[in-house]
């Protein structure tokens, strides 16, 4: 069989998608670029499909690709969200407006004397303690899917192994390095 480079080209445009995430300025990008990398994440396996199935030996090869995609957690989560943002309405990830956080810097309790906020957003505390001010970045995280009237929730398992599952990043990651392995040794197998 000879090789096809449309699987691996489309891999390498979800790479693309994960770098356009970790640079997003705004939610709005790493929206679009996380909608983007579902995309590309689900032709990249449908083009590997669409070329290796030529070969007789196919349908025994990625029995076990077919198995973990239903059943691995993260797998078969990408693969709905991909599905329920593609043909329905159903929002696949949720917005978390940042903030500030104003705490003692030691101790339980914090006394302010006076806070002030001017017209252009600087604020000005006035407290006999010292303060730990942390300042929280506004986020997105992952909704549980509902595609084709099965519920799929955000994945806490890859491979057996737990994951984080706020780390949008980190599960984009994880998802490319399974289908990198993916076509990898599907060349192998089938490429002479």
């Amino acid at each position: 069989m000879q090789h096809s480079p449309a699987p691996k080209s489309e891999l390498d445009k979800a790479g693309v998608f994960i770098v356009e995430m970790e640079r997003a300025k705004s939610l709005d990008e790493f929206e679009e670029a996380w909608k983007g990398f579902l995309f590309r994440l689900e032709r990249c396996f449908n083009k590997a499909h669409a070329h290796f199935k030529k070969s007789p030996k196919w349908d025994c090869w990625w029995g076990k690709y077919k198995q973990l995609r239903k059943n691995d957690e993260l797998l078969s989560y990408l693969i709905n969200a991909r599905g329920a943002e593609e043909h329905s309405v159903e929002q696949i990830v949720e917005r978390h407006a940042g903030g500030i956080g104003i705490n003692p810097a030691a101790g339980k309790s914090l006394y302010i004397e006076k806070m002030t906020l001017d017209d252009s957003g600087n604020v000005s505390i006035l407290s006999p303690q010292k303060l730990a001010v942390v300042f929280i970045p506004e986020r997105m995280t992952l909704l549980p899917i509902m595609n084709r009237g099965v519920m799929y929730p955000v994945p806490r398992f890859h491979l057996g192994l737990a994951i984080n599952s706020a780390d949008v990043c980190g599960i984009a990651k994880l998802a490319h390095v399974f289908y990198s392995k993916f076509l990898s040794s599907a060349e192998e197998y089938f490429v002479k």
